[in-house]
């Protein structure tokens, strides 16, 4: 699961609106890029619980709802915030189930190790070499959100298809700071806080697809049980609200 998982995640980060499959009794789950580490624990451990095989396939929010709209195969699907996930409740294809919020995120800045452009605040993005989510991507309409509120203006050097790509621009100095969300931080970049940003989170909703395998019920009802949540909180999700 894990290989299959890594390479489906390859594909995202290149920006292509491709769906990956695995085999036909595995629980095929669309989850945004932000998720990755944390559903690949779930993964894990719902199935050592139950035997149920799952595939994970992981991009940007809105990749995501593209591929269902263009009828990609899935039983479950994640994403980022709620905004997006309209497009999947209009596709007609979740029609059975509602969705269910099921973690929180929010945001941060990253540069890279030794911090060499000095960025302390938001503020100090203009004018650097900086990387953004795209706008229609729910990391980059909220860091919109936060900078229209604080009336500051960036002009990104980049504009990237989800957070783990402004992360790696971070990550190889080919930037000078970037915006992701705080599950998004490694020992490989520095983190500093936009402020105020944790009172703007981002909810992240998940739902059952139309014709669904039948353990879906049951993967879903394990992220949201005790263990799940505690799987989220230790990848730095913060609470369903």
């Amino acid at each position: 699961m894990k290989l299959f998982a890594s390479a489906c995640l390859g594909i995202s980060l290149l920006g292509f609106n491709l769906s990956c499959s695995g085999s036909s009794d595995s629980l095929q789950v669309l989850a945004a890029a932000s998720l990755t580490e944390a559903f690949e624990e779930i993964a894990n451990e719902f199935e050592n619980k139950t035997g149920n095989k799952v595939t994970l396939s992981f991009a940007g929010s809105s990749s995501l709802a593209a591929q269902i709209e263009d009828g990609a195969p899935a039983d479950v699907i994640a994403l980022a915030d709620e905004e997006t996930f309209g497009r999947v409740k209009q596709s007609g294809r979740l029609t059975q189930h509602n969705e269910t919020i099921f973690a929180t995120n929010y945001l941060t800045i990253i540069t890279p190790i030794g911090n060499p452009a000095s960025i302390k605040e938001i503020s100090d993005l203009e004018g650097n070499i900086v990387a953004l989510c795209q706008e229609q991507v729910p990391c980059g309409r909220l860091t919109k959100e936060i900078t229209t509120s604080l009336l500051i203006e960036i002009q990104p050097a980049t504009w990237e298809p989800n957070v783990r790509s402004v992360r790696t621009k971070v990550e190889l100095g080919e930037v000078d700071a970037g915006v992701v969300y705080i599950t998004d931080v490694t020992n490989r970049v520095v983190s500093i806080p936009i402020k105020d940003s944790e009172q703007i989170k981002t909810r992240y909703p998940i739902a059952i697809m139309d014709n669904a395998k039948p353990p879906s019920g049951e993967f879903v009802d394990f992220i949201l049980s005790p263990n799940g949540q505690r799987i989220l909180n230790r990848h730095g999700f913060g609470e369903p609200q």
